[in-house]
């Protein structure tokens, strides 16, 4: 990159790929040489609702906490640092973003949330409180860093969305008791006006709000709104230099209205917060390609990227890993996304590199090192997911039974290979494998994996090569090259 200015930065609201080191030890190379090579500024980042969390947590003896918090075994302070260290010696230009501050009553609930577990969860106020607690531990580590610049809030499990299906002779009262004097001012901002948005496709779509859908809408959003605002309170308190927000409003059971976020996005600005991106739910799954009507996620990205403009913010897509490392999300997504966006979108993945890890390591013939490692991560995986089931352990749902119990019937017919990495159980919960502990304490299954890709320079060279593929495969396939140049001018603005 031909300027003086790289390492970590607030690279702001440009369209750019975000993108999780869940071992920075042998993910970085290859990344950054797709950066490298495309000149792109680009995300670096892990879910702090779940992949990883302060050093504390991740240095305490098993059993401390749950399983799957920090799941990574990489804590704030070493994926950020590992992260800096690296642009600044290759001289690119990378965000470090602290990715899905989640507001959740446990890290297995929010696990379960995105692995198919279809549940609503109302958080007790104690609850609240302690999720609250961490995440500003969270955030201090981040910050005792010197390198965070990004933040996305998550707030999704304070929705009230029993407020869909109030009956209407109890809404004012309840809207009345719970907003008092802001009621009024609430109802101003939205009744007998008119929003009107033009869409990249040049179609001005319009929206109209009447009493009973604003009551509706602040019910179902006002718990979520004010714990956000105190959040990026938090953030703001304790940040020295410029960084971005981002709201995480994908992980719902319902695809995202365009009334709820023209809504949230009104009430975060009366709240004074002005995310640069937010992420809706645009109908994408977790590790599954996108296999719904292109036309229509087309028009309905459109409609949300309009109204997100209007509040100077570009739409975040979530869940962006398809159904494997090499299908992108489906045949004629990425096109879809970049007409509605006009190319102006941010694109997060982080778990599809661990599954092509996986892949590789299935690929190598039977008794070779790396296919021994392979299968002990299979089976060890395998095996505590079967031990929660039976035990009705904290990952325990009748989805991960299911998904079990296919695999079981789909080998036993030889319908599918014994220790298929494609299978789904494996798929949704082979995260798991970088957790485990042995009778010492250590994460022997992460520490093996680690140890290969230092000690076995074929593999390392042929893994390196793989991510940085992936990498290019989504950089092309969203046109990210060269957004240096656009980095670079919002830096020399701030």
């Amino acid at each position: 990159m031909s300027t003086a200015i790289f390492g970590p930065r607030y690279i702001g609201p440009i369209a750019h790929p975000a993108i999780g080191i869940r071992i920075p030890e042998i993910l970085l190379t290859g990344i950054l040489r797709a950066f490298e090579k495309r000149n792109v500024a680009g995300g670096l980042m892990l879910s702090f609702g779940r992949e990883t969390a302060p050093e504390w947590v991740i240095e305490a003896p098993p059993g401390e906490y749950e399983v799957i918090r920090g799941h990574t075994g990489t804590s704030i302070k070493k994926y950020m640092t590992m992260a800096a260290e690296a642009s600044i010696r290759k001289k690119l230009l990378i965000e470090i973003e602290a990715d899905h501050l989640t507001v959740a009553p446990s890290a297995a609930e929010a696990v379960k949330r995105i692995s198919g577990v279809k549940t609503e969860y109302r958080m007790s106020e104690k609850e609240l409180e302690e999720s609250l607690n961490y995440i500003k531990a969270e955030i201090d580590e981040a910050v005792s860093t010197g390198y965070v610049n990004f933040y996305t809030i998550d707030t999704c499990f304070l929705i009230d969305y029993s407020a869909d299906e109030k009956p209407k002779g109890e809404l004012e009262p309840l809207f009345r008791e719970k907003f008092g004097d802001k009621a009024g001012d609430i109802l101003k901002r939205y009744v007998g006006k008119s929003f009107v948005y033009i869409g990249e496709s040049g179609i001005p779509y319009k929206y109209s709000f009447v009493p009973e859908e604003v009551m509706r809408l602040a019910l179902k959003y006002g718990e979520s709104l004010r714990v956000t605002k105190i959040i990026c309170d938090y953030i703001e308190s304790k940040m020295s230099k410029p960084y971005g927000i981002e709201i995480a409003f994908d992980e719902t059971p319902v695809l995202t209205e365009c009334k709820d976020m023209l809504f949230y996005l009104r009430e975060l600005w009366e709240l004074g917060v002005k995310p640069d991106f937010i992420a809706p739910n645009i109908g994408f799954e977790k590790r599954k390609d996108y296999t719904g009507d292109l036309k229509a996620l087309e028009e309905r990205v459109d409609r949300l990227a309009a109204i997100a403009r209007s509040f100077g913010a570009l739409l975040s897509i979530h869940s962006g890993s398809g159904s494997s490392p090499y299908s992108g999300k489906g045949l004629g997504t990425y096109e879809a996304l970049l007409r509605a966006t006009g190319g102006k979108l941010k694109y997060k993945i982080s778990g599809v590199y661990i599954e092509l890890l996986f892949e590789l390591l299935a690929s190598y013939p039977k008794g070779s090192r790396e296919r021994d490692l392979y299968e002990r991560i299979f089976d060890d995986v395998y095996n505590f997911l079967k031990k929660e089931i039976e035990e009705d352990g904290v990952l325990a749902s009748p989805e991960l039974k299911i998904q079990l119990e296919r695999y079981e019937d789909e080998v036993e017919s030889g319908a599918r290979e014994k220790r298929d990495p494609r299978a789904d159980f494996f798929r949704y919960y082979s995260f798991v494998a970088l957790s485990l502990r042995d009778s010492s304490g250590k994460r022997y299954l992460r520490e093996a994996i680690v140890e290969l890709y230092g000690e076995d320079r074929e593999f390392r060279e042929r893994y390196d090569k793989e991510v940085e593929a992936l990498t290019l495969r989504l950089i092309d396939g969203l046109k990210f090259e060269n957004n240096v140049v656009k980095a670079l001018a919002w830096i020399k603005q701030l």
